[in-house]
């Protein structure tokens, strides 16, 4: 019997708004949308720039953000980057809650980040907690999760040190490796990564980040391997170069979530990177210098968030530069606002990050 029969056939207003209700909730069910009972986990990734505390660390070279160090780093500029990030956090998640997962890049120890969760407007309302790592990093500089309690529960933490076999002097930033449970009971795997910087020309620096692109590979199939079902993991981070560069494409071997299909998975393409949109009024990548956009902060994901027709899973299209008109500021080299940062060079500006923050969103059932 044809459509238009059946509403024919049907007798008073009530079943026709009905029939119209059950042909929604078919058509969202069809296009793959979240039913309403659903909800929403968001991840973000964010290079912080240079997050220090105050206190001299005398076994790292971070005499430059002391107060009397060349930045002139003092109290009122470290408590008002805090409070810029909580303000950050606060509009980067849903209407009424916080990302439940960031990633965080430059961050230096524990001390800042139990500033930035208990000493600025988050408190405890927030319902974060944090793992940061404590790695080798000439600077200092270290990585970190922050993660929300109610959503997500740490199973285990471990750093994965990046020790290269053709340069034994180089010391790096680790890969912070956090596994936890999520609401739907799935477990989930986070890496949080900064690597290598192109400091020495992008050429020269090339083979630091393809090593570390080799390390987490191994790690996403290691996993795959020991649970023998399709993994659930997030790469998120620094990459200190675009995504279809050789340490994305090819070392790490993640393709533009655009590529997906269930063929590309047979065939051993099983990370992705979730693209952000580039829509009028988005910022063309998260990072810029000297008039060139790159978009260093990446999030990757293994195809078991893409494919799940249940538990956890990427809302597509959801990825995005997050950015608002506070967060950015004119330039003559571009025509869109470039991140307000806290420096450039030794000067302060005041402002937020030199990096636009990046997000996704999942569904939970």
């Amino acid at each position: 019997m044809g459509f238009m029969n059946v509403v024919r056939s049907m007798k008073g207003r009530k079943s026709i708004l009905l029939l119209i209700q059950l042909v929604v909730l078919f058509l969202l069910w069809y296009r793959g949308e979240p039913a309403l009972a659903q909800q929403t986990f968001v991840v973000m990734s964010y290079n912080v720039e240079n997050l220090f505390d105050l206190e001299d660390n005398p076994q790292r070279d971070d005499d430059e953000f002391l107060p009397e160090g060349n930045h002139h780093w003092t109290r009122a500029r470290y408590e008002r980057k805090l409070h810029q990030l909580a303000e950050v956090l606060s509009c980067a998640g849903s209407v009424t809650s916080f990302p439940d997962l960031v990633g965080l890049v430059e961050v230096e120890n524990a001390r800042v980040l139990h500033d930035l969760l208990y000493h600025t407007a988050l408190g405890e309302n927030a319902d974060y907690s944090f793992a940061v790592s404590s790695g080798e990093d000439p600077r200092g500089i270290n990585v970190a999760l922050l993660y929300r309690k109610s959503s997500f529960t740490v199973l285990s933490t471990e750093e994965i040190a990046l020790h290269f076999p053709f340069d034994s002097l180089k010391r790096t930033r680790p890969i912070l490796h956090v596994s936890g449970r999520v609401n739907s009971g799935d477990t989930l795997h986070v890496f949080v990564c900064h690597l290598p910087s192109r400091r020495a020309g992008a050429v020269l620096s090339d083979r630091y980040r393809r090593y570390a692109g080799l390390v987490l590979r191994a790690q996403c199939d290691r996993l795959g391997l020991r649970e023998h079902r399709r993994t659930h993991a997030l790469i998120l981070g620094d990459f200190n170069g675009n995504p279809g560069e050789a340490a994305t494409s090819e070392a790490l071997g993640s393709r533009p979530i655009s590529d997906y299909s269930l063929d590309s998975v047979c065939h051993g393409n099983r990370l992705f990177e979730l693209s952000p949109r580039r829509g009028a009024g988005e910022p063309p990548g998260t990072y810029c210098f000297r008039g060139v956009w790159s978009q260093l902060d990446q999030i990757h994901v293994t195809d078991g968030l893409i494919a799940s027709d249940e538990g956890l899973r990427y809302e597509w299209g959801s990825a995005e530069i997050l950015f608002r008109p506070f967060l950015g500021k004119g330039s003559p080299n571009s025509s869109f606002p470039i991140p307000y940062r806290t420096y450039g060079g030794p000067h302060y500006q005041g402002g937020y990050s030199d990096h636009y923050p990046i997000l996704a969103r999942f569904w939970i059932p």
